[in-house]
């Protein structure tokens, strides 16, 4: 009788483990659209009455345990392909909203009335015109509304990068709370994961959103990873911890980008700064940094070089370098010549604010010009028909005042120079971008194929463990009805 009732034990666990693999497959297919859901698998194993005897006899099944069909190492490599994607979409981003600004204020045609270069070009006509007719009033209001004209365009285009800069400032902020929040959400669903299986097997769907959370991290920010024992997993930025097991430590923003008050991110506890190499996070910081910008304090031709840190600051000291150049070299022609009255010739262009230094966003035409146009010099002498100085000035178009990489251009080559610069480095951007997105993807479809569920697959698994389970509880019937006949038959 002991085999006998040995079969009801049998057919049992058989029972149990298909009824706990539909269950498994249920969850599977409930899931099958669910974002960052890892399908689950069962592990079925036999037992036996006393596996070191010689004589042991098999006792049915067990589930050994129900884990996720997941690869760290393809999830390791999706997230390191998907910072570099953040920082390069980020990047890519910002070369081609310079783009649009400059296409903004850009005479495709050489018509465009509002064209940067074409009103670098009207300027100058305005003092060629003069130089043909140095007495003439309205020659001179053209001179000075032109440059007036001049100034306001490039004030607009300097305002967007500044805006553009402080936006990538607020961003990075953002940034910061959206990781401290991470890190948070983390630590907390390790003491949940570790609680879990610390009475049951593997806390699969609680992995799963830690595993989520850890994917939208890397978007942010370089980190790496380790998991303990406990299940618990430590997140590293620069080799210190963010999260080192139920505890989170936070990151702070300061700063505005400035060279006298860069953008930093700092750990609170200790004030250092975070080793960020990686992500938007990275982009945001390069974008703000505003020590690229700077003051052309002499007249001599500035050596442009396109490598700042910031492509917004690299764009800003070029159009600096444009206006402060011309400004220089016309103020020193304009201040050497004579106005209509006998005086000697005022500066040209003038700063608004006298503490600082003349630059993009610091520049004027001369208020005494603007109120009385008599006082713009156009000779050396003052007669009415000397146009020497506005002759001079007009010729500056086509000198050869500017050097960009060591290369001595003039105005046009070297205005060239600076789009040709926004547009290659646009386009290497987008470069880069395409082909981390293309790894990032090709890791992603991988780590899916293992991960995601497939209905195909778990209608055959559903088919097989029901059938598994009908013949189980036949089994348990049939043992049944045995044993009823047999003790019917003992009376």
């Amino acid at each position: 009788m002991g085999s006998t009732f040995g079969g009801y034990s049998i057919a049992l666990t058989g029972m149990r483990v298909n009824q706990a693999a539909l269950t498994v497959t249920s969850h599977n297919i409930a899931n099958v659209d669910t974002a960052g859901y890892s399908r689950q698998v069962i592990a079925i194993e036999e037992t036996v009455n006393d596996p070191t005897s010689s004589n042991s006899v098999g006792t049915g099944a067990t589930v050994a345990e129900i884990k996720r069909a997941r690869n760290q190492l393809l999830d390791n490599t999706y997230r390191q392909q998907n910072t570099e994607v953040e920082y390069w979409a980020s990047k890519s981003g910002t070369l081609d909203y310079l783009q649009e600004i400059l296409d903004e204020f850009a005479a495709d045609d050489g018509s465009a009335d509002d064209g940067l270069q074409q009103t670098i070009q009207n300027f100058f006509d305005s003092w060629d015109n003069l130089a043909s007719d140095p007495s003439s009033v309205s020659s001179r209001q053209s001179v000075v509304e032109n440059a007036a004209s001049l100034l306001d365009t490039l004030s607009q285009i300097d305002e967007q990068l500044q805006s553009l800069q402080a936006d990538a400032c607020t961003a990075a902020g953002d940034i910061v709370d959206e990781i401290n929040d991470i890190a948070s959400q983390v630590s907390a669903l390790n003491l949940l994961i570790t609680k879990a299986e610390a009475n049951s097997g593997e806390a699969s769907d609680l992995r799963d959103q830690r595993d989520d959370l850890l994917d939208q991290l890397s978007a942010y920010t370089n980190f790496s990873s380790q998991e303990a024992s406990s299940g618990m997993v430590s997140v590293f930025i620069g080799g210190v911890a963010l999260v080192n097991g139920t505890k989170a430590n936070s990151l702070s923003i300061s700063g505005d980008g400035s060279t006298a008050n860069p953008l930093q991110v700092t750990w609170t506890s200790t004030q250092t700064t975070a080793k960020i190499t990686g992500g938007s996070l990275k982009a945001c910081l390069e974008d703000a940094d505003q020590s690229g910008f700077s003051a052309i304090s002499d007249t001599d031709n500035y050596n442009f070089t396109a490598t700042a840190t910031s492509s917004i600051s690299t764009l800003r000291q070029g159009l600096n370098d444009l206006i402060t150049t011309i400004a220089n070299n016309i103020n020193s022609l304009h201040s050497a010549g004579t106005d209509l009255d006998g005086n000697t010739g005022l500066d040209f262009f003038v700063v608004v604010d006298a503490s600082q230094p003349l630059s993009i966003s610091n520049i004027q035409v001369n208020p005494e010009i603007t109120a009385d146009v008599n006082k713009l010099v156009a000779g050396s002498e003052g007669d009415a028909g000397d146009n020497t100085v506005a002759n001079a000035i007009s010729s500056l178009l086509d000198e050869k005042l500017f050097q960009y990489n060591g290369l001595s251009q003039d105005l046009t080559g070297f205005y060239q120079s600076v789009i040709a610069w926004v547009a290659t480095a646009g386009s290497n951007a987008e470069s880069a971008y395409d082909v981390h997105s293309t790894l990032a993807t090709q890791a992603d479809n991988q780590r899916q194929s293992i991960s995601s569920t497939s209905l195909d697959e778990e209608m055959s698994n559903m088919i097989k463990y029901q059938s598994a389970y009908s013949a189980a509880s036949r089994v348990l019937s049939t043992i049944d009805n045995l044993v009823g006949g047999m003790i019917e038959e003992l009376g």
